[in-house]
């Protein structure tokens, strides 16, 4: 590899099916060294389908209860998981347990979760082993605890979890981190600023001075007061704000990271977290360089992969091209 890498960054899939089939995909279509899955693994929510005492089915789809047939069964179940939903067929009896007890509703979101990106990698396992690529990977702020618990188990020489880890891959050092600053969702791995500022100085600080240059930073909120962390700005109940008819972005990114990217220099900020915001800016850096940070997005809902392809040669960002897919 020396001092050539090609990278392929994508973010945010939150449970689309689709997006996972299309990640799997990616080494025949891109001659990649290393994917960078950025964080937000998992789907929204759990989509109950409840099978009715007549035969018939009815749920919730997207919003509009609807009533159907076991010939649109299978559509609606493979609408959901493309759209990051997870369908979860039940009796009455059981959507009533649902109901009035949200430990369980938990429980089986969670094992739908878990069974579900055990499905994905072991294809993309498949996948990248026969073309020699490694995925290097980690969850987001929307990724639930017992979720992650599962899946820091998931460590091989191709599948490589990376959350608050350093690895070395040729001359270059990947550093990844899946912690979000405070949203209005309040998002289970969400953390204050001083603690995200603490958090990356630890790792940071274990990398030696001379190889800082060629650190790919994989961190998943990008930093903030840059053109990829704006977001929609929202209303206290979380109603998108207008003005002239369009919606009004404000910056939703992390002070921290950009404090600690502009301290430490790295070659590349790899992120995600803001689906709106695709593309790259840069920093100035205290050490004179411009770090460039780039952001792949995310359209999972419509079951589009976004991906940012990248070529670094000695450290530097020598070619980029953007892709939706």
């Amino acid at each position: 590899m020396g001092d050539r890498i090609r990278v392929v960054l994508v973010s945010d899939l939150h449970g689309s099916e689709i997006a996972y089939a299309k990640l799997a995909n990616i080494p025949k279509i891109y001659k990649a060294d290393i994917v960078i899955l950025n964080g937000d693994l998992t789907g929204k929510a759990l989509m109950p389908i409840i099978k009715l005492k007549n035969g018939q089915y009815t749920a919730n789809v997207f919003g509009e209860v609807k009533t159907f047939d076991e010939k649109k069964l299978e559509e609606v179940v493979r609408d959901a998981k493309n759209s990051g939903y997870y369908p979860y067929v039940v009796d009455e009896d059981e959507y009533n347990e649902l109901l009035n007890n949200n430990s369980k509703v938990r429980e089986s979101l969670v094992k739908l979760m878990i069974s579900s990106f055990d499905d994905w990698m072991r294809k993309v396992e498949e996948r990248y082993r026969q073309f020699n690529v490694k995925l290097f990977y980690f969850p987001g702020n929307d990724d639930p605890r017992e979720f992650v618990d599962h899946i820091k188990h998931i460590d091989n020489d191709t599948l490589i979890y990376g959350d608050e880890k350093i690895l070395e891959i040729g001359r270059y050092v990947l550093l990844g981190f899946g912690y979000s600053n405070p949203t209005p969702w309040h998002t289970e791995r969400e953390i204050p600023e001083d603690e995200i500022k603490r958090r990356l100085e630890k790792l940071f600080g274990n990398i030696e001075p001379s190889k800082m240059t060629r650190v790919l930073a994989a961190i998943h909120v990008p930093p903030y007061g840059t053109t990829i962390d704006l977001a929609p700005k929202l209303t206290p109940d979380l109603r998108p704000v207008t003005a002239g008819g369009e919606m009004v972005m404000d910056h939703a990114g992390s002070t921290a990271v950009r404090e600690i990217l502009e301290n430490y220099g790295p070659a590349i900020g790899l992120h995600g977290h803001i689906h709106e915001s695709p593309g790259i800016d840069y920093l100035q850096c205290k050490c004179g360089r411009k770090v460039p940070v780039v952001n792949a997005g995310s359209e999972y809902m419509v079951g589009a992969l976004r991906l940012a392809y990248l070529i670094i040669e000695d450290g530097k960002l020598k070619d980029k091209i953007f892709v939706r897919g």
